[in-house]
C-alpha cells in the first residue's frame, strides 16, 4: 500500500472515451524499434528487484527480469505459470494447509505454496559462465536477499511469510537485530526458513495465521523478480567487487552487515542487470534521459512470444502469436511537451506520455490511437479526526462535547452518540463531481469505499454519499445543540497542492450554505513534511490523503484506510470500529475466495455505514499510441508494458486473431464476446482482442467494423 500526494503514472488520466482516426498510412518508422517518450521525472531509481517501491522503474525489471507467474493479460485473478512451471493453488494441492507444523526456530506455520520450477532457461548470456542457468536456488535467494533489503516494499514479503512488518517486528514481536546477537540469529533462521528449495521445486512457508491468498498476486510483481546467485557472486561481488549478500547463512550473524543498505550494489556506483526475461539491458544513462533495451535472442519462449488469452474459459487464443516483435526499445524522458508532441504526430514516437492539460492537442490527429477509462489503484479519500488534538494549531478546540460557534469539540466526528452525524453530513457537503471536475477535468471515478475499481471483489453495486445539502442538513440537526450554537471548522491544505485546496475550498462552500452560524476556514501549511507531520500528530479535523495499491487485492488497502491497529490514516485519525477490525482480519484468512467476497461485502456496508472516511476520487488513465503499435494491453496491477507482446504492423480494422485477413473466424469470436465489457467488474466473456474501437466495451459497433472490414487483407 502507497500512500502518495499525487501518484503519478506514463498513463495519462482521464474518463471513457474514444480518439481514432483512420487516414492515409504514413510509413512505419523505425520497424523494428519500439521509440517511447516519457515526461521528465519519470526516471529509473532502480534496477534492483530488492529496491523496487515506486513506479517508475517497475517497467525496466519487468522486462528484463521475470517472476514465477504472471497476470494473465488484463485479468487481475487469473495467472499463467512463468519461471515455475504451474500456478499453485487449492485445488491441485500446490497450497497446502499445513498447520500444526513450525519452522526449526518454532515458528508457527499455516499455510505451504509449493513452485515446481521449470528447467533449462538460462539468463542472459555472458562469456564469464559456463553453466549459468535458473535453479530453485535463485528463487530463494532472490525472496530471501529483499528481506534482508528490508526495504519499503519488503512488508509484502513478511506479512504472509513470517506475519510481520520488518526484519524488526516478526509474528507480533519486536526484535533488535543491530544491536542483539540472539535476535539476529533468530530473525535470520526465520528469514531463510520461510523460503526453501530443493533442485525440482521451491515453496513458501507461511507464518500468517490464514491462506494469505494474495501471496500470488505479489509473487506476480516485479518485486518478486527472480536474480541469479551466481551471478551476484561471481561477478557482482568477485569480479566487480562490490558488496552484497553472497546467498550464503553461515552462523545467521553476517546477514545485518547487507539490511537495508542505503544503495543497492546493482544501482552503484553504476546500473548492472541480469535476468531471464525478453530484453537485456543496453544502456541506462541519466544524463542523457534515457534507457535502451535491446531483445534477448535466446528467450526461453521464443520470438515472437505468446500473447495473452482472454479470460474466459473458451477462448481460442490460447496458441495465438503475433506477427512480429521489435528487437530494440528506447524509452526517453528528454524532451518536453512540444518536442515530444511534434515527434510524436510525425511518428518518430510510437508511444508518448500526454499531459492532462495537453491532451485535445494530440487527440484525433491522423495516425494517434487512444484507449481511456482505464483504473489505476489509486484513490483520494476525505477522513475525519475523531479526537483532534486539543496542542493543535489550528484551533481553538473545546474539550469533549462543548459546542460553540468560533470552535469545534475535539470529539466533533468522533462522539459515540452524535459524531456519526458530523461525519455524514460531512459527506453529504461534499461536491464531488466539482471537485473531479476541478481537480482532473473530469476524468476519474469515485468508488463507494477503498475497494476501488480493478481490484477484486470490486462490488459497483455500493451507495455512496452524494452532494445532498438537504441531506448534510438533516444530519447537522442530529447533534444536540449543534444548529442553534454553530461551529468553525479549519479546514487545511498543503501548500501547491491542488486536490487537497479543492477540498477544502469545497467544504467552506458547502457547509457554509447551510447555515449561517457554520463557518470553514481555510488554512496553508508547508508543502509536504509539514502536512503529513501534523496528520500524524492529529492535528487536523480533517484531512485528505491518497493510497495506491501495491497489488490488487483488497487487503493492501483496507488495512491503512479502516484498521486503527495500521500506522496509516485510519490511525492517524484515531478511528477503531471492533466489527471493521475483525472482518479485515478475516478477509486475509479466509482460503476459499467465494467467501472473501462475502466478508468484504459486509466490510464495505459497515464502512459506509460508520463514515470513517468517503473516497472523492479514483484515478483513470490513457494510454496514446501510434495506430501502427500492436499487442498492447492494459491490467491495473501492471506497472508499465510488456514489450514483448509489442510490434508495429499496420493491420486491417476487424482482424482480430491477428491472421492477416478478416473472415468469418473474427466475426464469430466478437460474436462470441458480444455485450462483454472490461468493467468494472470485468465480463466473463470480455476479450480486448474484440474492442476494436478501444472503447472498453464490445458492442455493435465492433461488429460493424468487423462486417465492413470482411474479405480485406493489408
Amino acid at each position: 500500500m502507497r500512500w502518495l500526494g499525487v501518484a503519478v503514472s506514463f498513463l495519462l488520466l482521464s474518463s471513457p472515451s474514444l480518439a481514432v482516426v483512420h487516414s492515409a498510412p504514413l510509413s512505419i518508422k523505425n520497424p523494428d524499434t519500439l521509440v517511447i517518450a516519457r515526461t521528465d521525472g519519470l526516471i529509473p531509481d532502480t534496477v534492483d528487484p530488492a529496491r523496487l517501491y515506486w513506479f517508475d522503474s517497475f517497467e525496466l525489471v519487468q522486462n528484463v527480469y521475470e517472476t514465477l507467474v504472471s497476470f494473465d493479460g488484463e485479468c487481475v485473478d487469473k495467472y499463467v505459470p512463468q519461471l515455475a512451471s504451474a500456478v499453485p493453488t487449492l485445488e491441485n494441492g500446490l497450497i497446502q494447509n499445513v498447520t500444526g507444523q513450525f519452522s526449526p526456530e518454532g515458528l508457527p506455520w499455516y499455510y505451504r505454496y509449493v513452485f515446481p520450477m521449470r528447467t533449462g532457461i538460462g539468463f542472459h548470456n555472458s562469456s564469464l559462465w559456463s553453466d549459468f542457468t535458473l535453479t530453485p536456488r535463485d528463487v530463494e535467494f532472490s525472496i530471501e536477499r529483499s528481506m534482508i533489503n528490508d526495504y519499503v516494499g519488503a512488508y509484502m514479503f513478511y506479512e504472509p511469510l513470517l506475519n510481520g512488518a520488518s526484519a524488526a517486528f516478526i509474528n507480533q514481536r519486536t526484535y533488535d537485530s543491530v544491536n542483539n546477537l540472539s535476535d539476529r540469529v533468530a530473525v535470520g533462521r526465520m528469514i531463510d526458513h520461510a523460503v526453501e528449495s530443493n533442485a525440482t521445486h521451491v515453496w513458501f512457508n507461511l507464518a500468517f495465521p490464514g491462506a494469505y491468498l494474495p501471496l500470488i498476486q505479489i509473487l506476480a510483481q516485479p518485486g518478486s523478480s527472480i536474480i541469479s546467485k551466481k551471478w551476484v557472486n561471481e561477478y557482482v561481488i568477485g569480479s566487480l567487487g562490490r558488496t552484497g549478500w553472497s546467498g550464503e547463512w553461515g552462523d545467521y550473524t553476517a546477514w545485518i552487515n547487507y539490511h537495508n543498505p542505503s544503495a543497492s550494489s546493482l544501482d552503484n556506483p553504476t546500473p548492472i542487470m541480469c535476468g531471464t526475461g525478453p530484453y537485456r539491458l543496453e544502456t541506462l544513462d541519466y544524463a542523457q534521459k534515457y534507457v535502451s533495451l535491446v531483445k534477448f535472442d535466446d528467450y526461453w519462449r521464443g520470438w515472437p512470444c505468446v500473447l495473452p488469452a482472454p479470460p474466459y474459459p473458451s477462448n481460442q487464443f490460447t496458441n495465438h502469436k503475433p506477427t512480429g516483435f521489435v528487437s530494440r526499445v528506447n524509452v526517453t524522458w528528454a524532451y518536453d511537451w512540444e518536442t515530444r508532441k511534434n515527434m510524436f504526430l510525425a511518428g518518430d514516437l510510437d508511444i508518448c506520455y500526454v499531459p492532462p492539460q495537453y491532451k485535445d492537442q494530440v487527440l484525433g490527429q491522423p495516425g494517434i490511437t487512444c484507449t481511456s477509462g482505464l483504473p489505476q489503484l489509486t484513490v483520494w479519500a476525505l477522513f475525519f479526526n475523531f479526537d483532534v488534538s486539543p496542542q493543535t494549531v489550528f484551533g481553538p478546540i473545546n474539550d469533549f462535547g462543548q459546542f460553540s460557534e468560533n470552535a469545534i469539540p475535539r470529539d466533533f466526528f468522533g462522539n459515540s452518540d452524535w459524531g456519526i452525524h458530523a461525519r455524514k453530513a460531512f459527506a453529504y457537503a461534499f461536491d464531488y463531481d466539482a471537485y473531479v471536475s476541478t481537480v482532473y477535468s473530469g476524468e476519474a471515478t469515485r468508488p463507494a469505499t477503498a475497494i476501488m475499481s480493478g481490484l477484486l471483489y470490486y462490488n459497483p453495486e455500493m451507495p455512496k454519499y452524494v452532494y445532498d445539502l438537504a441531506k448534510a442538513a438533516e444530519e447537522f440537526k442530529q447533534i444536540p445543540s449543534l444548529w442553534e450554537t454553530g461551529f468553525t471548522v479549519r479546514v487545511v491544505h498543503d501548500n501547491y497542492d491542488l486536490p487537497k485546496l479543492t477540498m477544502a475550498n469545497l467544504l467552506k462552500t458547502g457547509i457554509e450554505s447551510i447555515n449561517p452560524r457554520f463557518h470553514v476556514i481555510v488554512e496553508a501549511v508547508g508543502w509536504g513534511p509539514t502536512y503529513g507531520q501534523f496528520k500524524r500528530l492529529g492535528y487536523f479535523p480533517t484531512f485528505m490523503s491518497s493510497g495506491i495499491c501495491a497489488y490488487p487485492d483488497p487487503n493492501d488497502i483496507v488495512g491503512p484506510f479502516y484498521s486503527g491497529s495500521t500506522a496509516y490514516s485510519a490511525s492517524y485519525q484515531k478511528y477503531y470500529n471492533s466489527t471493521v477490525e475483525a472482518l479485515i482480519i478475516e478477509g486475509i484468512r479466509e482460503a476459499d475466495p467465494t467467501l472473501r467476497a462475502g466478508v468484504y461485502r459486509e466490510l464495505e456496508t459497515a464502512v459506509f455505514e460508520d463514515c470513517p472516511s468517503v473516497p472523492v476520487a479514483q484515478l483513470t488513465c490513457r494510454h496514446f499510441e501510434r495506430d501502427w503499435v500492436r499487442g498492447w494491453y492494459y491490467n491495473p496491477a501492471d506497472r508499465g508494458l510488456h514489450f514483448c507482446t509489442l510490434w508495429k504492423e499496420y493491420t486491417v480494422p476487424g482482424d482480430v486473431d491477428g491472421n492477416g485477413r478478416v473472415d468469418m473466424r473474427d466475426i464469430a469470436l466478437a460474436a462470441q464476446a458480444f455485450g462483454a465489457a472490461y468493467g468494472p467488474p470485468m465480463s466473463a466473456k470480455w476479450n480486448f482482442w474484440c474492442d476494436i474501437n478501444n472503447d472498453r466495451k464490445i458492442d455493435i459497433r465492433d461488429i460493424a467494423t468487423i462486417a465492413h472490414s470482411f474479405g480485406k487483407t493489408p
